[in-house]
């Protein structure tokens, strides 16, 4: 459920494909009926915008709220309950498509709940970021006066702190808002599960980083509400069905602060250099959406001020790559740690947390609730 312009937008029952998006990267597909009676009908996992369809000729019919997806993604669309279909549609939506028509009149696309329409939006180094001010950094193009302003934090004291997260580790401890991921357990192979592979390197990686003084925090899949960190890593192995796939891969998420591009880069050079292994770029919308970078719309996320990345460490479903990852563990954990350290080292303590964020803002509908 979404609101403009105080009027409250429903979801197209049937599906249809749109058009791609900006440099074809996306296409677009209207989501199922949802209930209108609370803010928590459309899954926190659910990409919205809003888009006009397209017809023959070039005519526009109506405005609706639509589902984005990546080109070539296999992301399923989910179901509304029965009870979620059915009930008050018809003076809903003839007044909500009545007043968004007007609202949204000449527009294509939206933000995203993300605040973006690609994944790779916004993705310059923190010195080609402008400013507005000089206490207030601003992340992705959208013009300032339509972003959304988030205050500084207070700034921790004691030593730098990191969060290792050992991913799918502990699943069955998620809290509700994440429930949509209890079946992801993560890949096996060779008789290994991810979750162990990620807790060991993970362990190895906290061991090595607090012999520097650093303090550690090794996190499971339930991230701590709000974690504010000077680093935030979490850790997985990717899988492919063929067994052929291999190499690593990392990102930040869409709604990024400014140093995110940085620990990327940092991390993706030194773990490479490190480990010998291959970077693969196949990034994945999974990857720039995770949940743990969704502070607007998830409790268990990172602060908005925490340098958040995830790390594919390599496909635990080629043998190459597994032979590393499970042979040569300690390897792999000082390919990580180099690049947390390059990083601390690049970005001195405190300066993560010395400004305002100017960030795209997320639709109502998108928001976290205030629980």
């Amino acid at each position: 459920m979404a609101e403009v312009g105080g009027v409250v937008v429903m979801v197209m029952r049937e599906w249809c494909r749109m058009r791609p998006f900006p440099a074809g990267q996306w296409t677009c597909r209207t989501l199922p009926w949802r209930s209108s009676t609370n803010g928590t009908c459309i899954p926190v996992d659910s990409p919205v915008a809003f888009g006009h369809r397209e017809m023959p000729g070039q005519g526009i019919a109506g405005v609706e709220m639509a589902e984005m997806h990546e080109l070539g993604t296999d992301t399923a669309p989910r179901r509304a309950e029965p009870s979620q279909r059915f009930g008050r549609r018809r003076g809903i939506l003839a007044t909500a498509m009545a007043g968004i028509s007007t609202a949204l009149s000449g527009i294509r696309v939206a933000l995203a709940d993300d605040g973006s329409v690609s994944p790779d939006a916004g993705t310059a180094p923190p010195g080609d970021l402008p400013a507005t001010a000089a206490s207030t950094a601003v992340v992705g193009s959208v013009d300032p006066g339509a972003m959304v302003r988030v205050s500084r934090p207070e700034m921790p004291t004691g030593p730098r702190r990191v969060g290792i997260q050992a991913g799918h580790w502990r699943m069955a401890d998620i809290p509700d808002e994440l429930r949509r991921l209890a079946g992801q357990t993560g890949t096996s192979a060779g008789g290994v599960a991810e979750w162990q592979v990620n807790l060991d390197i993970a362990n190895r990686v906290a061991s090595l980083l607090r012999d520097d003084g650093i303090a550690i925090d090794v996190i499971p899949a339930t991230v701590p509400e709000g974690y504010l960190a000077d680093v935030f890593l979490s850790l997985h192995a990717d899988g492919d069905l063929s067994g052929t796939r291999r190499g690593f891969k990392a990102a930040h998420g869409t709604r990024r602060g400014p140093y995110e591009p940085q620990l990327v880069r940092a991390i993706v050079e030194e773990y490479g250099r490190v480990t010998g292994l291959p970077s693969n770029g196949e990034v994945s919308r999974n990857m720039t959406g995770y949940y743990a970078f969704g502070w607007s719309r998830l409790r268990s996320s990172v602060a908005p001020h925490t340098p958040a990345a995830i790390l594919e460490m390599g496909y635990l479903t080629h043998p190459d790559d597994r032979a590393v990852l499970t042979g040569q563990a300690e390897r792999v954990a000082g390919g990580i740690a180099r690049g947390i350290r390059r990083f601390l080292e690049e970005v001195p303590a405190g300066v993560a947390f010395a400004e305002d964020l100017l960030v795209p803002p997320a639709p109502a509908w998108g928001r976290r609730p205030a629980w």
